[in-house]
């Protein structure tokens, strides 16, 4: 909602008093002009019929209002909005914040006066990118507008966007979608490293894959991205001690994507993972920050040992498509596994292996492999 003026509290005043129940009807008129503000933004013009995202353009709206004095019904009618607001401050509805003064009162002819101060809204670029591309897409393609709107542009922020995708993708007769979204709001509310690794993911993906040409393309369509953000979700939930539903998370991602990570698995930020068919990340699997992998990669054990049995995949490695790296072996940072190899063996800091079993064939060829995503064991360009 645009930020509250006292004309804006008067006249909703005015047009309340004498209504059967002025609170209900006073949050209904906040909550229409808070929406009626976001269609405003979204748009670049005024609300068909809830105005330009002023709470006196929502009251307006009703009709004419008479010029009356402020007598019982309207000083009544007065706190009803008053308190509409303050309950949706609370919330994070409302723009305005509204305090009133119980030490240091503002007065004016004896009378306690509201101070309006503006809400700051924190700056997140990359979800302002998704809603641009997202409503680019509309534009070209109005036959997706459904899809578009309702994964997208009908959210406040990207965690909720996420969090719908997550029940929309893994719900079955067995969970349903409601219960889902629920726990994947309280995953994203609960700890903000989810959506600030889902955001390293997303530009991970966008940087390094060559197939992706804007945000909005992970988000609705690469299964490895979304399969990464509901592992995350699944990973939290193992976390809090919630393990029977992260493995019904688990069992969900690799029946509807085909990746399989365990919850128990530690994976990093900036992960990207093309094409993403047939992943496996066993239990106690670590995987750094920044790695790239392709599909049928597999992160797993040697046998029927118990305990601490998976890779520890350094930071910045680059995994090529069909490698096993199998056992509890190090990955030293910035390292390249050639595709189809077998990994038995503890790996340095920067080094190329090939083969089944894998050896050392030479360097990394560049500072950074799982960016420059180049699988030539030739070397490749340096990414600085």
């Amino acid at each position: 909602m645009r930020r509250v003026v006292a004309g804006d509290l008067l006249v909703a005043a005015d047009r309340l008093a004498g209504q059967a129940d002025p609170a209900r009807l006073a949050g209904r008129w906040v909550d229409e002009a808070h929406a009626a503000h976001r269609y405003m933004r979204r748009f670049g013009r005024a609300h068909p019929r809830w105005g330009n995202g002023s709470l006196m353009a929502r009251v307006l709206a009703e009709g004419g209002v008479p010029s009356r004095p402020l007598d019982r019904p309207a000083l009544q009618a007065l706190a009803a909005v008053c308190g509409a607001i303050l309950a949706r401050v609370g919330d994070g509805l409302a723009c305005p914040c509204i305090c009133l003064y119980d030490r240091s009162e503002v007065r004016n002819g004896g009378h306690r006066m509201a101070e309006i101060k503006p809400k700051v809204t924190a700056v997140d670029p990359v979800w302002t990118r998704v809603c641009d591309e997202a409503r680019d897409a509309i534009a070209a393609e109005p036959l997706l507008g459904g899809l578009i709107h309702s994964s997208l542009l009908h959210h406040s922020g990207m965690e909720r966007a996420l969090a719908y995708r997550f029940s929309l993708k893994l719900a079955s007769g067995e969970m349903s979608e409601q219960i889902l979204r629920e726990i994947a709001d309280q995953a994203y509310d609960s700890d903000p490293e989810l959506g600030a690794a889902a955001r390293a993911d997303l530009m991970a993906v966008y940087d390094r894959d060559p197939a992706c040409h804007r945000f909005i393309q992970p988000i609705l369509f690469f299964k490895g991205y979304q399969a990464v953000q509901a592992y995350r979700i699944g990973h939290w939930l193992w976390t809090e001690g919630r393990k029977d539903l992260a493995y019904f998370v688990q069992m969900r991602v690799s029946e509807v994507f085909g990746v399989d990570i365990h919850p128990a698995a530690k994976v990093g930020k900036g992960l990207m993972i093309d094409h993403a068919h047939s992943i496996v990340i066993g239990e106690t699997a670590v995987v750094g920050d920044n790695v790239s992998m392709l599909h049928s990669v597999t992160l797993g054990g040697t046998g029927k040992e118990d305990g601490d049995r998976h890779p520890k995949i350094g930071n910045g490695v680059l995994i090529g498509a069909g490698a096993k790296v199998l056992g509890n072996i190090t990955i030293g940072n910035c390292s390249r596994i050639a595709a189809g190899s077998v990994v038995l063996q503890d790996i340095p800091p920067m080094k190329t292996v090939a083969g089944v079993p894998a050896k050392i064939v030479g360097e990394a060829g560049c500072s950074q492999p799982a960016v420059s995503m180049d699988h030539k064991l030739t070397g490749c360009v340096d990414c600085d």
